[in-house]
């Protein structure tokens, strides 16, 4: 038995522009998260902080953003992603301007919690309009051109900080941000807005037909979706993808400083040229990924090998040669953006036709901040307590674990991801 869907779905000639809203949106969304990393090593280096009490901040953030992720995803999937996009930068932005005027840190900590709560309607909700609103000869190719904002906004961010905290201190950071963000968070829902007119009136119609095997596997529910798709184990994978992305972009600075003696400018210089050397990434992936990848877990898989060698050998050289130690960190960093879009970009665009996109980024998503969380605080506490290497090795163990569950849910994915197109 076969299940005709009919859609509308944006116009061709309306699609660039909505993708770039979605981009720019989202990246100016980012600076309500990235504003805290790219202080954080002149609250460390002026005392305000030592590792542990900064990690644990951005670990507050991480573990709320991570569980509501869960919630986020599965709302995304029946609530207008106008609303959640709208409601997600406007409160993230308050946040900003409240850690601006704060002083105190367990107030930071209480704030940063509550911005990930907000940070978490970001990104499923756009997952969303590119699974269900975009034209499907243009899905794949949005969600992947996608992954170049998480390192387009790295680099505005500390940009931004850079020049701010030479200028009007950190402060200036958060502030500054949560403006922009206000602003961004209006046009967006005027523009969104349009947007939606647009499809409702001039929209192309999109026929889908969800055979037997497909309904019932949507029929099964969400953690029976899970299991028979393969998901459950791209969680894990995604897991250390979050604990290794986030990772070594938040503490790249501490470890060249405290193993080489960088300044803080130096530190946040380092910030800025590795998510540069991460956008290659994103074009990289595509051309390995057009001709190469048709298993997108088989493709985390690989990715994730080459990063194991390079952390191996980060272990033996990490404080004894700076150059090394940046190649090596910059190769797995930019890795990590290979598993981000095979991962979280492209794997939930196949669930769009069965209404589950949302629901499963937010999942995969959810589970890298997991890692994100692991990595912001325990990183921390191992450096602190055993030196950079020990904590290099603990990469590595993760890297290992993630290799094998991309292997081992490879299979289960390539049947579902036929099954479903």
């Amino acid at each position: 038995m076969t299940q005709v869907i009919k859609r509308r779905v944006c116009p061709h000639a309306l699609s660039q522009r909505l993708f770039l809203l979605c981009a720019a949106t989202y990246i100016i969304g980012l600076f309500g998260r990235l504003s805290y990393s790219a202080v954080m090593v002149d609250l460390i280096a002026s005392g305000s902080m030592d590792k542990t009490q900064a990690g644990l901040v951005g670990t507050a953030l991480f573990i709320v953003y991570g569980v509501c992720q869960i919630f986020s995803g599965l709302i995304g999937d029946h609530i207008s992603p106008k609303k959640l996009v709208f409601a997600g930068v406007l409160g993230s932005a308050v946040v900003n301007l409240g850690m601006g005027l704060s002083g105190s840190y367990g107030i930071m900590v209480a704030l940063w919690s509550l911005n990930g709560v907000f940070q978490s309607l970001i990104w499923s909700p756009v997952a969303r309009i590119f699974a269900e609103q975009l034209p499907p000869d243009q899905r794949k190719r949005a969600c992947s051109n996608a992954a170049a904002t998480y390192p387009l906004a790295t680099v505005l961010t500390y940009l931004l900080a850079s020049v701010m905290l030479s200028v009007l201190g950190w402060r200036s950071v958060f502030l500054i941000s949560g403006v922009v963000m206000v602003a961004a968070a209006a046009y967006w829902f005027v523009r969104m807005s349009w947007f939606e007119r647009m499809i409702a009136e001039q929209g192309e119609i999109e026929t889908i037909e969800l055979h037997h095997q497909e309904n019932s596997r949507q029929q099964g529910g969400l953690m029976h979706l899970m299991i028979v798709s393969g998901v459950m184990m791209a969680a894990v994978t995604s897991m250390t993808h979050g604990m290794l992305r986030d990772g070594i972009q938040t503490w790249l600075p501490s470890l060249m400083t405290d193993n080489f003696h960088f300044g803080t400018s130096a530190s946040v210089a380092l910030d800025i040229i590795l998510p540069l050397v991460n956008i290659s990434g994103v074009f990289i992936t595509k051309a390995i990924a057009k001709n190469h990848i048709k298993n997108e877990l088989k493709g985390s898989a690989g990715f994730f090998a080459v990063t194991i060698v390079a952390l191996s050998l980060l272990g033996f050289v990490c404080d004894s040669s700076a150059v090394a130690s940046l190649v090596l960190l910059t190769v797995a960093s930019t890795c990590m953006v290979g598993a981000n879009i095979m991962l979280v970009n492209l794997m939930p665009i196949h669930f769009g036709a069965i209404g589950r996109a949302s629901s499963v980024t937010g999942i995969l998503n959810c589970a890298a901040y997991v890692g994100s969380a692991l990595s912001s605080f325990g990183i921390g506490a191992v450096a602190d307590s055993f030196g950079w290497t020990s904590a290099i090795w603990v990469w590595v163990a993760f890297s290992m674990l993630a290799l094998l569950a991309a292997l081992g849910g490879s299979g289960r994915w390539g049947r579902y991801e036929r099954s479903i197109g």
